[in-house]
Formats: C-alpha cells, sequence, structure tokens
C-alpha cells in the first residue's frame, strides 16, 4: 500500500532527483527493525505530501538518521545484557565494598594505622616516581 501512495504528489513527474529521494525514504524503511513498519510506512506516505524537493531531501536524510538510530538501539539492547543482569552485578559490586568497609571498620586501631599507612605510602611512593606530590 505504501508503494502506491508515495510519489503521487509532489513526485508526480518521476525525474531523478524524485526517485533518488524516494529510494532514500525506501531504504530508510528497510533499515528499521520489524517492529517499526507501520513507522516505515508512514515515513515512505509521508513524502508524497512535502511541498518542496529540499524539503523532500531533509525528509528524507532524517528518515534516514532516525531510521539508523532505532536500528542501532534495537541492536545493542539485543547484544548486551539485560537490566536484570548490570543491575545484579551491581548489586554484587555495591556489597563488596560493604562488605571491605566492614571488615576495615572491625580492625583494631592499630591495624587500621598499619593499613593506612601501606596505603597511604604506597601512594606517595608511586607519585614520588611520577614526579608528583601526594597532599
Amino acid at each position: 500500500m505504501a508503494t502506491a501512495i508515495a510519489g503521487t504528489n509532489l513526485m508526480a513527474d518521476r525525474d531523478l532527483r524524485s526517485t533518488v529521494l524516494i529510494a532514500a525514504v525506501r531504504l530508510a524503511t528497510w533499515i528499521l527493525p520489524a517492529h517499526r513498519r507501520d513507522w516505515a510506512e508512514a515515513m515512505l506516505n509521508e513524502i508524497a505530501y512535502v511541498g518542496s524537493r529540499r524539503v523532500a531531501l531533509y525528509w528524507a536524510l532524517g528518515c534516514t538518521l532516525s531510521a539508523i538510530r532505532e536500528r542501532a538501539s534495537y541492536e545493542l539492547l539485543r547484544t548486551f545484557p539485560t537490566r536484570k543482569i548490570l543491575k545484579a552485578l551491581l548489586g554484587l559490586g555495591a556489597a563488596s565494598v560493604v562488605a571491605a568497609v566492614g571488615l576495615y571498620m572491625l580492625q583494631k586501631p592499630y591495624q587500621r594505622e598499619r593499613i593506612l599507612i601501606a596505603v597511604f605510602h604506597s601512594a606517595e611512593a608511586s607519585a614520588a616516581r611520577h614526579g608528583g606530590t601526594v597532599r
């Protein structure tokens, strides 16, 4: 149905520019994921009602960029882990930080001082090697 409607008003004379613009919008509709087919048909139908060729060119570029963005986000969501896995990993990371701080707080005072000295001494030594100072 989209192919019958597109090209009726503005693209009636079917010169090379109008054919290229329709091909660009069809490329954009081809790029879109399957769940956006109604959006693709709407884009293809809308180019028929654009007032000038310059606006039609901007419409075709916008459709193509939107289609690329939509396809990229669709593919990235399919490729990377789901939010539940990411939340679980962040939760485990936060729990490990809390556990490390808790273990540090349970240490005897002289052991905490030894830990602080070891941490700050290594920071001062690395800063001295690189020519900086640590306050």
